[in-house]
C-alpha cells in the first residue's frame, strides 16, 4: 500500500514537472498529431507565433506560421518519423517566417506513443541558436575573406584554384592586378585613406567580375581572380571594364588606377603555376608601361590639391616661379636643375597635404602641439616624394626647405652649402612671397620692408649669394 502511494506521488510530481516545463521553459515545446497539427504548444512557442494563448494554435500547422518552404520540410521530417519511428536528434533548421526575419533552431523531434505503444504523433523541442549561427557564420566568413575589402583571401583562393583546375573548367583564365599609387596615398593622407583606396578598387573589381569568378586579395595591394571557362579575349573585356570604372570613379583627391595582367590555361597539359607566373609577369609589364602616365596623373592630382589651398592668383604664382628660375640661372644651375626647380616650386610644401584641415585653416597662433605637427611637414613631404619616381629627385630638397643658412632651421639643422641649392632658392622666394602677401594673422609688408627684412637675415636664414641674385632681379624690375 505504501509503495502504491509512493508511485501515485511520483506520477503527480511528474505531471507537475511537465506543466512547469510547458509554462516556464524558454525553448519551444510542442506535440503534434499524425497529420502534423498542433495538439499542445508551450507558452514560449506561443510568444514566437505571436499569439497570446497557446490554445489558439490547436489544430493549426506550421503552414499557418512559417513560409511554405520551411513548413513543408518540417512536415516531411515529421511524417518520416511517424513512418519509421526513428527520432531526429539535434537537427539544425533555418526557420523562415511569413513576416519575420529568419531564425535558426536546434531541434529534437521524436515519435509520441500512446499507452499501447502505438505512434499517435510527434513531440518536439526547439532551441533558438540564431546568435550562435551568426557567430559561426562570421568566423567562417572571416576565415575565407579579407577583412578590409570583403574579397576572398589568399587561403580561399588557393583552395578554389585546386578545385577548379580541371579539364571541365577549361579554358581557365587568371587575372592579376596591382593598385597604382597606394604607397603615395598612404604617405600623403595616412593609412585610413589608403584603406579607402583599397576598398574602392575592390568594389570596382567586384562589380566587374562575374558571380562565378573567384576574386581574392592576393597581397597588400594586389588582387587575383580565377575565371573558369573564360577565354583571354573575354578576360580582356573585363579588364577594359575595370579600367573604365576606375577612370569614371576617380576624384582629384583619390585617383583610382590598377595595372592588370592575364593568362589562360587552354589544355590540361599546361601547368597552373606557369599560368600564374605569366599573369604576374604581364601585370608588371603593364605596370611599367603605364607608370609614366599614372605618375603624371597622380602628380597632377597632387598639384591641383595644393593649389586648392593656395590663396594666390595665377599671376602671383607665376611671378614667384619666374623669380626662382631667374635666380637659378644667375647661380649657373644646369638645365636639368632648372627643370627640377620649376617642379620644386609646386611641391616644396607637399607635406602639408597630411595636415589636418583645422590646422591649415587656423587664423590665430598655433599651439605648441600644433606647431610640433607643422614642423613635421618636411619629413612627411620627403616620404611622399620618395614614393613617387617623378618627385624622388626632389625629396632631399623638400626635406631641407625649412633649413636656415646658419644651421638653426629644421628638421636636421644642416647649414650653408649642406642645404640643397633648390631649397635655398625656394626658401627665399617663398619667404618674400609670404612677407608681401596678406595673411589673416598679420598685414603684408611693402616690397621695401620685405627687402629690408631679407637683408637683415642674410647669412642667418638666407644664403647671401641667393639674396644678392634676388636683389639684382628686383633692381632690374624698377
Amino acid at each position: 500500500m505504501a509503495k502504491k502511494r509512493k508511485n501515485e506521488k511520483f506520477v503527480i510530481s511528474e505531471s507537475q514537472m511537465i506543466s512547469a516545463l510547458m509554462e516556464h521553459s524558454t525553448d519551444s515545446i510542442y506535440f503534434k498529431d499524425l497529420k502534423s497539427r498542433f495538439v499542445i504548444i508551450n507558452k514560449a512557442l506561443a510568444e514566437r507565433f505571436g499569439i497570446k494563448n497557446p490554445d489558439e494554435a490547436v489544430g493549426k500547422t506550421d503552414f499557418d506560421f512559417f513560409s511554405e518552404e520551411h513548413a513543408k520540410q518540417a512536415y516531411d521530417d515529421e511524417q518520416n518519423i511517424i513512418k519509421t519511428g526513428i527520432p531526429a536528434i539535434d537537427i539544425e533548421e533555418k526557420e523562415t517566417w511569413h513576416e519575420k526575419g529568419d531564425r535558426w533552431v536546434s531541434t529534437i523531434k521524436m515519435p509520441f506513443y500512446d499507452k499501447k505503444g502505438k505512434i499517435v504523433g510527434t513531440f518536439g523541442i526547439s532551441r533558438d541558436i540564431t546568435d550562435r549561427k551568426k557567430a559561426e557564420e562570421k568566423i567562417k566568413y572571416l576565415s575565407f575573406h579579407d577583412g578590409l575589402t570583403g574579397l576572398y583571401n589568399r587561403a580561399y583562393f588557393d583552395e578554389e584554384l585546386n578545385r577548379l583546375d580541371t579539364e571541365r573548367q577549361l579554358p581557365i583564365t587568371i587575372v592579376m592586378g596591382d593598385i597604382n599609387g597606394l604607397k603615395l596615398i598612404n604617405d600623403v593622407y595616412g593609412h585610413p585613406k589608403g584603406d579607402m583606396l583599397l576598398r574602392s578598387i575592390a568594389d570596382i573589381v567586384k562589380e566587374s567580375f562575374r558571380k562565378e569568378d573567384i576574386t581574392s586579395r592576393w597581397g597588400g595591394d594586389e588582387f587575383i581572380s580565377i575565371l573558369p571557362k573564360t577565354s583571354l579575349k573575354d578576360a580582356r573585356s573585363i579588364i577594359k571594364r575595370i579600367k573604365a570604372l576606375c577612370e569614371e570613379k576617380s576624384t582629384t583627391e583619390m585617383p583610382l588606377s590598377i595595372s592588370l595582367g592575364a593568362s589562360t590555361k587552354k589544355s590540361s597539359s599546361e601547368n597552373m603555376v606557369d599560368i600564374l607566373k605569366e599573369a604576374e609577369d604581364r601585370m608588371y609589364k603593364t605596370k611599367i608601361a603605364e607608370s609614366v602616365p599614372i605618375q603624371r596623373s597622380i602628380i597632377q592630382s597632387l598639384r591641383m590639391i595644393l593649389k586648392k589651398g593656395d590663396y594666390r592668383t595665377k599671376t602671383r604664382i607665376k611671378k614667384m616661379d619666374d623669380y626662382a628660375v631667374l635666380i637659378g640661372k644667375r647661380l649657373n644651375l644646369s638645365s636639368i636643375k632648372l627643370e627640377e626647380l620649376k617642379l620644386f616650386m609646386n611641391f616644396h610644401n607637399i607635406g602639408k597635404l597630411a595636415l589636418a584641415d583645422e590646422i591649415m585653416a587656423k587664423k590665430g597662433s598655433l599651439t605648441a602641439e600644433e606647431w610640433k605637427i607643422v614642423k613635421e611637414i618636411p619629413e612627411i613631404g620627403y616620404r611622399i616624394a620618395e614614393s613617387s619616381p617623378k618627385l624622388k629627385p626632389l625629396a632631399e630638397s623638400i626635406l631641407s626647405h625649412h633649413e636656415w643658412y646658419n644651421g638653426q632651421g629644421y628638421p636636421r639643422g644642416i647649414k650653408g652649402e649642406e642645404i640643397p641649392v633648390l631649397s635655398r632658392i625656394t626658401f627665399l622666394v617663398t619667404s618674400y612671397d609670404a612677407m608681401t602677401s596678406y595673411r589673416p594673422y598679420r598685414n603684408k609688408m611693402t616690397n621695401s620692408q620685405a627687402k629690408k627684412e631679407i637683408k637683415k637675415f642674410s647669412g642667418i636664414q638666407f644664403d647671401p649669394k641667393v639674396v644678392d641674385a634676388f636683389f639684382e632681379l628686383l633692381e632690374e624690375e624698377k
